[in-house]
């Protein structure tokens, strides 16, 4: 396998200049700008070295205004799916489900580059942390483990969004050439699970509340279930998630005092749960600033489509498609018609009419401050509601919500679609777990009389994975996985029906070209920079 230097990635080269051959400007590149002989000698040395790569490695939800890595945010990365519609005074998801992106785009750029310097980071702990004085020996290996896992989920993010690359297990040398070929496909997934395999050894089950955050042994396993499922390898998916389940460490969320336990967990009053498996810190401070609508000073970034609405069954379990088009009409105009929705469509999104806060929501009366199409107002009709606490509306841009990264229903959801496409879609496990998912939500059980085949199941658990988990950031890695993309990227986004004309708002029209926008180009900087790079197809 060819496992080479973080030099060989010229997109970093160049964007940062920060890989000169000058060998004595390469060894200063500490936090403290000092030579690595001087700098790994304490605790906390490693500790600071440590926090620079969780902090940029862990994905926010919506932008930090602190954050200067805007294209991390995977809230916003909505945006480019059928889940929402993206407008910001920041960012170019926009212009994805357009067919509008190009190699020059800069968020393409800042994921690239991003993700190899967290891995230089890290390499750079690997290659160090011996030197530095810790008292008790088995934390030093542990944040050592964590450094281990931490360069491998940047391997994977990048092996998701833009196919197989070089791999880098070490730091600068100035020696290694700079026209380097991506590895190959089994090379990359080998690299990411070995690492993760050891980094699992290490690591504990759980910390402190003190060190949640940090990645621990399920961690490690939760992302080896991302990984295979990319590959669609589902038999290591389903060993990897029976890992994390014997872990007996997660659970779903359940609140208490008839509160809905799904939409509580997205709010203060679960800051600390047990479904969380990997968060970021304060991830989603900015949640409200940026998802809120304009009435309450939010900048509303992303709408919510109506094909996302439209997903979420009726409380008796029918999907409103099943019902028919008058029924569809009918709640596609009023979405909470007698409150007759999966409890997760409220906890998620909200609709023209409601009151929020103390805002009448009113995206239709001319001059309103909510006006549809307004600027940093809804182009839809419709807000995102997840993770919108309205304790922060006073402090919109400075709350302290975490946001979960990994979280326990998700992994449960890949299980079951392994299982299902594998073939044991009557395992019982399929439906312990989607019962257990949909219960949680305050929704019946799985009808097995409708729900009796393969291609029924496969219907139900990718509904059920939209809608639990939506505007997490994990749609676009199931349309891509699904190869859905020219039946939901295709045709006009719609959001809410205008009750003038009675007829839905068209924002947009999308196009998906699928011999194309699978993968992500590599960024022209990159391709500029290393001569063996080859760019994606028809890029």
């Amino acid at each position: 396998m060819k496992k080479v230097a973080i030099n060989i990635v010229s997109a970093f080269l160049i964007a940062t200049v920060l890989f000169s051959c000058n060998k004595s400007f390469l060894e200063r590149d500490s936090p403290t700008a000092t030579t690595d002989a001087k700098w790994w000698r304490l605790e906390s040395d490693l500790y600071n070295y440590l926090e620079v790569i969780y902090n940029n490695q862990i994905s926010p939800g919506a932008l930090i205004t602190s954050s200067s890595y805007q294209a991390n945010c995977r809230m916003h990365m909505s945006g480019t799916t059928d889940e929402s519609v993206f407008r910001a005074n920041f960012g170019s998801w926009n212009s994805f489900p357009l067919g509008a992106v190009t190699a020059t785009d800069g968020y393409l750029a800042d994921l690239y580059r991003q993700n190899y310097k967290d891995i230089r980071n890290a390499s750079r702990i690997l290659e160090n942390y011996s030197k530095i004085y810790m008292e008790n020996p088995v934390v030093k290996e542990q944040r050592a483990a964590e450094a281990r896992a931490l360069r491998a989920r940047a391997h994977l993010t990048l092996f998701q969004l833009f196919g197989p690359m070089p791999i880098v297990d070490s730091s600068i040398s100035p020696a290694d050439p700079q026209a380097i070929p991506r590895n190959s496909q089994e090379e990359v997934v080998t690299f990411i699970s070995t690492e993760l395999d050891k980094a699992a050894e290490i690591l504990p089950a759980t910390y402190p509340t003190s060190d949640a955050y940090r990645i621990t042994k399920g961690a490690c396993y939760a992302m080896q279930v991302q990984l295979y499922l990319t590959i669609k390898n589902y038999e290591q998916v389903i060993a990897y998630a029976r890992k994390l389940i014997d872990l007996k460490v997660y659970d779903l969320h359940y609140a208490s005092g008839g509160v809905n336990s799904y939409a509580q967990l997205f709010s203060y009053d679960a800051l600390e749960n047990k479904e969380r498996i990997l968060f970021r810190r304060t991830g989603n401070s900015g949640a409200f600033f940026r998802l809120a609508p304009k009435s309450l000073s939010g900048q509303a970034a992303n709408g919510p489509t109506a094909a996302m609405v439209n997903s979420y069954e009726t409380l008796q379990g029918k999907t409103l498609q099943e019902l028919g088009d008058d029924s569809l009409q009918l709640y596609w105009k009023n979405p909470l018609y007698k409150n007759n929705r999966d409890p997760r469509l409220a906890a998620s999104v909200l609709f023209p009419g409601q009151t929020f806060v103390n805002r009448l929501l009113d995206p239709f009366t001319a001059g309103s401050v909510d006006q549809i199409g307004a600027a940093q107002s809804t182009q839809t009709g419709f807000w995102v509601k997840k993770y919108l606490d309205a304790r922060d509306v006073s402090r919109n841009n400075s709350g302290t919500l975490n946001f979960m990264v990994i979280r326990y229903a998700e992994i449960l959801l890949s299980y079951v679609e392994a299982l299902v496409e594998s073939g044991q879609w009557q395992h019982a496990d399929v439906l312990i777990y989607l019962n257990k998912i949909r219960n949680r939500a305050g929704m019946p059980n799985v009808d097995v009389n409708v729900y009796n085949t393969q291609e029924k199941m496969r219907t139900l658990y990718r509904r059920e994975r939209k809608v639990e988990l939506a505007f997490e950031g994990t749609r676009l890695f199931d349309i891509r996985r699904w190869r859905i993309g020219d039946e939901v990227l295709t045709g006009p986004a719609q959001g809410a029906i205008n009750p003038t004309t009675g007829k839905p708002v068209i924002v947009e029209t999308r196009v998906f070209n699928a011999a194309r926008d699978y993968l992500w180009p590599i960024p022209l900087t990159e391709i500029n920079g290393n001569t063996a790079m080859k760019q994606n197809p028809n890029w």
